[in-house]
This record gives C-alpha cells, sequence and structure tokens, in this order.
C-alpha cells in the first residue's frame, strides 16, 4: 500500500473531516475520506485528475528519490466492455492492456506484442456469514464447498485461466501449504456431511432441520460477470442438492456499505488482492470482526489468533513459515470460506515500449522489458518509454 500521509489519515483529521461533512465522526474512516479520491502519496507519479468511468490521469514527480520517471504523464482509461478494450487496444488507443481469460490463447502469442503473465497474488472466495446459526458448523460450510466443481469453474468460465487454491496465503510464496489439498467435488459427500449436521430431504426435496428449510441468500457485487457466472453456478449446485438458495447482484457501493462493512449478508463472492507480506492480521483476526472491519464473516478462533500475531512477531523465516502453514490448515479445516481459485493474469504491451536508462556518461541506454522474479513487469514502469519504431535487440 506504500506509505500515508499522517496528516491528513490520522484520528483527529478524520474526525474533522467528518464533522466538516456531518458525519459520525465515531464510524467514519480511512475509507470514507476524500483522500480517496485525491491521494497524495510518495511514488514516481503525483495524481492529477480523476474522472469517474472515464480516466485516471498522473503526472511524473520530478522530485522524485530515485529519479523522474521517462513519461511526462500517465493515463489510465476506464474502458467497462471487454470487447471496447480489445478493439482500443488494436487500433493503438491504449498501449498496455490485460487480457480477458477467453482472449489469452488469441492474444499471448501474437508477435506484434511483448507479452508477461503469471499467477495473481490474491484469490476468489464465497464468504459464510459465521454469525448466522446456519454457518455456524463447519461440516455445513465444507458441504456447501463440496457440493461446488470449482474445476469446472476454471475450465468454462477462467479457460483454464486459473488453479485451485486452498488458504488464504499468495501460492507463489512458502507461506502457502502446497501440501493442502482442495475440497473434493463430492455431492453426496456433501450430503452426509449435512445430514449428520442434522440436516435431512423433506417430502418436497428440501433439506429441512427442526422443520426450517435450508435456505439462503447468496450476494456478489456488479460489473464482474466472472462472479455473476460463479453465482449461478453456485445456486444450481447447492440447488441440486437441496437447499433454497436466492441470489442477488448488487452494485458496488452498496454492495459494501449496505452488506459487506455492516455484516448484513448470509454468504457472498468476493476476492481478496494480496502482497507477499503474510500478516493477515486485518482480515483473520477475532478483533476484526466489527462494522467496518475486513474480517466480516465473523471467524473466531483463538488458535488461528495467537498464530496471527506470532506470524507478526517472527523474524526467523523459518519459523514465520512454520506458524503461516498451521494456520492455512486451521482456516483450510474450518472453511470460513470456500476457497476457489487464484487467477492467472496475461498482459500484452506495445513492442515500441522498452526501458530506457540514461548512463552516467550520458548515452541513453535501451533494453527490454523483463520481469522480477515475483512476475511483475511493470516494475521499472518509471523507466518506461515508448520509441517511434519497434527495437530490435541483438537476441532477435
Amino acid at each position: 500500500m506504500g506509505m500515508l500521509p499522517e496528516h491528513l489519515l490520522n484520528a483527529a483529521a478524520l474526525k474533522k473531516e467528518a464533522e466538516s461533512k456531518g458525519a459520525d465522526p465515531e464510524t467514519f474512516t480511512m475509507r470514507d475520506s476524500d483522500f480517496n479520491r485525491n491521494p497524495v502519496g510518495t511514488g514516481p507519479f503525483v495524481f492529477q485528475e480523476w474522472k469517474s468511468d472515464q480516466y485516471i490521469t498522473l503526472d511524473r514527480n520530478e522530485a522524485y528519490w530515485e529519479g523522474m520517471p521517462n513519461y511526462n504523464s500517465y493515463t489510465y482509461r476506464v474502458v467497462p466492455d471487454p470487447l471496447t478494450q480489445e478493439m482500443e487496444f488494436y487500433g493503438g488507443a491504449i498501449d498496455n492492456y490485460s487480457v480477458q481469460p477467453h482472449q489469452v490463447a488469441r492474444l499471448k502469442d501474437d508477435p506484434q506484442y511483448q507479452n508477461f503473465s503469471g499467477l495473481s497474488f490474491g484469490y476468489s472466495y464465497i464468504g459464510y456469514n459465521m454469525r448466522r446459526e446456519l454457518f455456524r458448523d463447519k461440516r455445513v460450510r465444507k458441504a456447501l464447498g463440496m457440493a461446488i466443481d470449482t474445476d469446472r469453474i476454471i475450465e468454462y468460465i477462467l479457460y483454464d485461466e486459473a488453479e485451485r487454491i486452498t488458504g488464504p496465503f499468495v501460492k507463489q510464496t512458502d507461506y502457502y501449504d502446497k501440501g493442502i489439498q482442495p475440497l473434493p467435488y463430492d455431492p453426496e459427500g456433501a450430503l452426509r456431511l449435512l445430514a449428520e449436521a442434522g440436516w435431512k430431504r423433506n417430502g418436497s426435496g428440501w433439506l429441512e432441520k427442526d422443520g426450517k428449510r435450508f435456505a439462503f441468500t447468496l450476494i456478489t457485487n456488479g460489473g464482474n460477470d466472472i462472479r455473476k457466472s460463479i453465482l449461478a453456478i453456485a445456486q444450481d449446485s447447492w440447488r441440486a442438492i437441496g437447499i433454497d438458495v436466492k441470489t442477488d447482484v448488487v452494485e458496488w457501493a452498496v454492495f459494501l456499505g449496505k452488506h459487506v462493512n455492516t455484516g448484513n449478508f448470509d454468504a457472498l463472492i468476493l476476492g481478496w488482492s494480496m502482497g507477499i507480506d503474510p500478516d493477515l492480521y486485518q482480515i483473520w483476526h477475532s478483533s476484526q470482526t466489527n462494522p467496518q472491519q475486513l474480517n466480516f464473516v465473523g471467524f473466531q478462533n483463538p488458535e488461528a489468533d495467537d498464530l496471527i500475531v506470532r506470524i507478526r512477531q517472527e523474524y526467523a523465516h523459518d519459523k514465520q513459515v512454520e506458524y503461516c502453514h498451521q494456520l492455512h490448515r486451521i482456516i483450510a479445516d474450518e472453511q470460513p470460506y470456500t476457497f476457489l481459485y487464484v487467477g492467472k493474469w496475461t498482459a500484452v504491451l506495445d513492442r515500441k515500449i522498452v526501458i530506457m536508462e540514461r548512463l552516467p556518461s550520458g548515452e541513453e541506454a535501451i533494453t527490454r522489458i523483463t520481469p522480477t522474479k515475483t512476475g511483475n513487469y511493470t516494475f521499472y514502469f518509471n523507466k518506461w518509454i515508448k520509441l517511434a519504431e519497434n527495437p530490435v535487440f541483438e537476441t532477435e
């Protein structure tokens, strides 16, 4: 996330901003601040303008510690329609384009462009509100996961541009316990677990316990076709074993404000974008289950709490990995989420974009863009420059 300006975001500043807006200072947080629309940072570019649903523009920071970027300005365009994005890229109106899963086969090996790919730092999941009586039994949560064919989602919705995931750590790191196997797709096994938890089919075929039908609502945010498809697959899968599931797609601001931040939901489809740091305090510690906090599913486990704190305090890498694997196993066993997948990403880039560095002699050195060990091809973005013609390197 980078460094944040204390003078704009400390408790006194947030209280003053809340009062100026007539908001409750007790519930007003950083996420409500105007800072989110007018950010101040320490990077190679400085925020200039944000036109909603159109673009964000940045100007170069001429005082940047590593040297000012080669670009005078950078524009991030917002183009909601994937087909329009692709056409804009083909037409040269966009230089750098994140490819949709169904476009990868067509664009990845196109010799007109340079391309980069890898696993994302994050994952998609179905989260269950563990404050609700319906989801307090881990056998129920596990059964719900076993009823969904995640491999089918990866194959047909994501065109195999994803991998299964079993827990909360970045899969490319050693914090992730690769020995933990994903839940199997096993509807009959799911029904056996639900029967152990007291859920039996009634005369109409619905699961019932103490005269009450197994029924809930699964929600996700609008503007994400993949999540909408998962919504439909999950609903069909659960109805097939006798669970009465309704679904709803909610506009993003309402989704967060009315449901996620308040804990007012049964189950939801979301995703986390992660860093490689294994500190998961905000998402999984039991102290973070209040409104406006990120453990909105209400997961509470004393052993997990202890491990989360130990991970934060431990400097020895091997010991930290050991604690992470223990935490991974606890969360995988408790199944507060049905962990679905980590997506693969592919980005295509105009071949004329290269890295340009000025040598001590004053000469300019041009090299091709190469990703870091983590797959980050934009790491040296401030050194990028766009040439008038495609470059020719010795290896070509």
